[in-house]
Order: structure tokens, then C-alpha cells, then sequence
């Protein structure tokens, strides 16, 4: 059993507690916290980061899932760690572009990058926001990682099976994203 503590902390979600691996300084924890609204979050996950493994995609703009593991704090789904060459976790694009350290003008090439991945390893997303995107800000250009928001949460799932229609699907995913990512910008220059 894995023992995680608040020091291991690294990311709080609605629904999940990202940790530090206490014995794989690569890896990471997602553990759920809000069991009065739970999705079933690290379910879903598995399941679907399954289907990618299957599928044997490029995994360049992922983390890999490594499966359950028992914690104090209940079940918890083991990922990569995408952290820099100090061992920091990577930085949430949200923060990056609130904070100015990164503009979208800089960022026009990492994202059609990502979206080009998504595109051609058909992956869907069910929450593409710049908070589930981290950035490595030690490449150039950026590289950009989706590290939460994954998978297809239609009940009928034809877009998984339908070229066209997952072609459709993440463009219409992708669309929303980048009206979200303008707000953000807007909200970014509004405070400066």
C-alpha cells in the first residue's frame, strides 16, 4: 500500500487529488477526493487510456497510465509524471498564459501540434481546457501535454468507430476549447 501525504501533493481537481509517486519519483497518483459527486473519474480513465494502449498510438502529447495501485487515501490510478529536467511537475497552460509568463501568439505552433496529435490518433476529449493542458517550456518550441479531460464520454459511441464522425468530433472539441482559450486571454489582458 502506498501511503500519500499532503506533501506529496501536486494538483486539486473536483473530483481527484493528484500525488507524487512516494516510490517512483516519474510517476504520479490520481486518488479521488469528492465522493459526493463522483464520476468515477479514475475509472473512466482506465478504461479508456486502455483502448489507447490497444490502439498503440503515439503517446508524444500523453501521459501513459500504469494502473491501480492501493493508497491510504483509497484506489489510486498511476501515471507518468511529466515534469521538467529539475523534476518540477510541468506548469498548467492556464497559469502560464494568466500569469504572461506565455502568450497564444507564442503557443500558435505547440497547439496546432497538439491538435494535429488528436487528429491523427483519433483521441477525444471530454473537458479540453487550458487547466488539463501542462506545457514544457524547456523545448522549442513549447510542447504541450493533456493530462486530464481525456476520453469519450458519449453513451453510443460512433465516433470511435466512424472516421468522419470522430474527425467531426474533435474539431467541434477543439473548437470550444479554443473560444475557451480566447476568454482566457481576454480575461489575462483585462488584468494587466
Amino acid at each position: 500500500m502506498l501511503h500519500l501525504q499532503d506533501d506529496l501533493l501536486i494538483g486539486r481537481g473536483t473530483e481527484r487529488n493528484c500525488y507524487r509517486h512516494p516510490r517512483d519519483e516519474k510517476r504520479c497518483v490520481k486518488v479521488a477526493h469528492n465522493f459526493k459527486n463522483n464520476k468515477e473519474q479514475n475509472r473512466k480513465d482506465y478504461e479508456y487510456f486502455t483502448k489507447l494502449e490497444r490502439r498503440d498510438i503515439d503517446w508524444s502529447h500523453l501521459p501513459r497510465c500504469h494502473g491501480w495501485v492501493e493508497t491510504n487515501l483509497g484506489d489510486g490510478l498511476v501515471f507518468d509524471l511529466l515534469q521538467d529536467t529539475k523534476g518540477s511537475p510541468l506548469p498548467r497552460l492556464d497559469i502560464l498564459l494568466t500569469s504572461g509568463r506565455l502568450t497564444t501568439v507564442e503557443i500558435t505552433t505547440p497547439l496546432m501540434q497538439l491538435h494535429d496529435y488528436l487528429y491523427a490518433n483519433r483521441i477525444f476529449t471530454s473537458d479540453l481546457r487550458a487547466s488539463n493542458i501542462v506545457c514544457n517550456l524547456e523545448k522549442t518550441p513549447p510542447r504541450l501535454f493533456l493530462i486530464d479531460g481525456i476520453g469519450d464520454r458519449d453513451f453510443i459511441k460512433l465516433a470511435s468507430l466512424i472516421k468522419p464522425l470522430a474527425d467531426a468530433k474533435i474539431n467541434r472539441q477543439w473548437a470550444r476549447f479554443m473560444k475557451r482559450l480566447e476568454s482566457l486571454e481576454s480575461l489575462e489582458s483585462q488584468a494587466k
